[in-house]
C-alpha cells in the first residue's frame, strides 16, 4: 500500500485515493469510526471552517506516519440555476412545475418502454442529445409546449455548490481524516495535538477529536476500570483463602513489576500499547497471582501441619513448588509463542496481547520466587508461626 501510494501521488498529485483493508474497513464502519485520525470542526460559517481546514492541512501533511490526508473541503460543482417566468409560462397554460418536468425529461430522460435483447429486457429512455444537454446556449433553444423555446420562459444563472453538507448533532461540520502507516496511532496523535495547540481554531469554530483514537481512549478508560476490578476481586479471593491481608498485598505488589516487563518487551519489539496489549496486562494479574498462591499456600500448609516457622516453611515451599511454577509458566509462554511470532491468519491483531503476557511473566516469575518470600519474612519475621486454632 505504501509503494502504490507513492506511485499514485507522483503520477496524479490531485487525485484523492484511499487504501483500505476490507475486513478492518467493515469493522470500523460498524463501529462508527471509519478512519484512525479524525479532526472535527464545528461552526456556523462554512467558509470559515474550510479556511481553517486549509490552514491545518500543510502541518498535518508533514507529520510522519499520517497518510491519505483529506482536509474535508469538497470541491465545488458547477451548476446552472433555472428561474421560470411564471407570467410567460402562464400565457401558454403551463406552471413552473410543467416547465421543470419538461427540462428534466430532456436532461435526464423519460422512460419509453423496453426492448428485448435475446433473453433479457433492456429499458429505453428518451432524452435530448448530449450536444444540447451539455451546452447552456443550445439548452435555451430547447422547444417547450409545441415549439416555444425554453429561453423565452426561463433565465439561467451559473453558480457553484457543494456536493454535500454534513451535520452532526444539528451542527455544521467539516471532518479532516487520515490513515496511519509506519507509526502507532498514539504517537501520531501526540504530534497532531501539538500542531492543534500551535494553531488553535479562531473564534466561532469548535474543534473535537474523533475517529478510532476517540474509541481507543474510551476503551482504555473502560479497561482501566476492569483492571482495578480484577485486582480487587483477586485480592478478595486471597483474603478469604489466607485469612489475612498481608499475603494478598505482598502478592499484588509484584504486579506493577510485571507490567514493567510487559511494557519493556512492547517497547523493544516496537509494538503499540493498544486494546489488545492492555487486555494482556489484565490477564497478567491472574497469572502472577497464581504463582504467588502456589508458593504461599504450600507454605501455610507446612506451617499448619508441622508447626514449622515461616523461614523454614517458605524455603521448603520454594524448593518443592519451583517445578510446578516453572512448568505452568513455560507452558503459557510457549503457548503464546505462535501469536507473538505473528504466525497464522489474523495473528497480528492478537500479537500485542501475547507480547505483553510473555514480557510480564518472564520478569514476574523470578521476582515472585525471590521477592515474595523476602517481603513476607521481612514483615512477619523469621520465626513467625501460625496461631493454633482452638477446638
Amino acid at each position: 500500500m505504501d509503494g502504490v501510494r507513492d506511485e499514485v501521488n507522483a503520477a496524479v498529485p490531485r487525485l484523492r485515493i484511499e487504501f483500505v483493508q476490507i475486513l478492518s474497513d467493515v469493522v470500523n464502519d460498524l463501529a462508527g469510526n471509519p478512519k484512525p485520525v479524525e479532526i472535527k470542526l464545528f461552526g456556523e460559517r462554512l467558509d470559515s471552517l474550510e479556511a481553517y481546514a486549509r490552514r491545518l492541512e500543510p502541518g498535518l501533511d508533514s507529520i510522519a506516519g499520517l497518510e491519505d490526508l483529506y482536509n474535508g473541503v469538497s470541491e465545488p460543482s458547477p451548476e446552472l440555476l433555472m428561474h421560470v417566468n411564471q407570467s410567460e409560462a402562464g400565457r401558454l397554460g403551463l406552471t413552473p412545475q410543467d416547465v421543470g418536468d419538461a427540462v428534466s425529461a430532456a436532461l435526464l430522460g423519460t422512460s419509453a418502454g423496453e426492448v428485448r435483447s435475446e433473453d433479457r429486457p433492456v429499458a429505453v429512455r428518451v432524452r435530448a442529445p448530449d450536444s444540447v444537454r451539455f451546452d447552456p446556449l443550445r439548452l435555451r433553444a430547447l422547444p417547450i409546449a409545441g415549439g416555444t423555446p425554453l429561453g423565452s420562459l426561463a433565465t439561467f444563472t451559473a453558480a457553484e455548490s457543494r456536493m454535500s453538507l454534513e451535520r452532526e448533532n444539528q451542527q455544521q461540520i467539516i471532518a479532516l481524516t487520515a490513515d496511519v502507516s509506519g507509526r502507532s496511532l498514539g504517537g501520531v496523535m501526540r504530534d497532531v495535538h501539538r500542531l492543534l495547540a500551535a494553531r488553535p481554531p479562531p473564534p466561532g469554530i469548535r474543534l473535537a477529536i474523533g475517529g478510532q483514537y476517540e474509541s481507543q481512549q474510551d476503551a482504555f478508560r473502560a479497561l482501566l476500570l476492569v483492571l482495578v476490578l480484577a485486582a480487587v476481586s483477586v485480592c478478595a479471593v486471597m483474603v478469604i483463602q489466607f485469612e489475612s491481608f498481608v499475603e494478598p498485598l505482598i502478592v499484588l505488589l509484584v504486579a506493577p513489576v510485571s507490567f514493567v516487563g510487559a511494557l519493556a518487551l512492547l517497547l523493544v519489539t516496537g509494538t503499540a500499547l493498544n486494546v489488545a496489549s492492555f487486555m494482556g496486562l489484565i490477564l497478567l494479574v491472574g497469572l502472577i497471582v497464581k504463582n504467588g498462591i502456589i508458593l504461599l499456600d504450600f507454605t501455610r500448609l507446612r506451617m499448619r501441619a508441622e508447626g514449622a516457622p515461616l523461614e523454614i516453611a517458605i524455603r521448603e515451599a520454594a524448593r518443592v513448588r519451583f517445578r510446578p511454577i516453572l512448568m505452568t509458566t513455560l507452558c503459557t509462554l510457549f503457548g503464546l509463542l505462535p501469536l507473538a511470532l505473528g504466525l497464522g491468519a489474523g495473528s497480528e491483531q492478537q500479537r500485542p496481547l501475547a507480547l505483553a503476557v510473555i514480557g510480564g511473566l518472564a520478569l514476574s516469575t523470578p521476582i515472585t520466587l525471590f521477592a515474595v518470600p523476602t517481603l513476607l519474612v521481612a514483615i512477619r519475621g523469621r520465626g513467625y508461626v501460625l496461631p493454633r486454632h482452638r477446638p
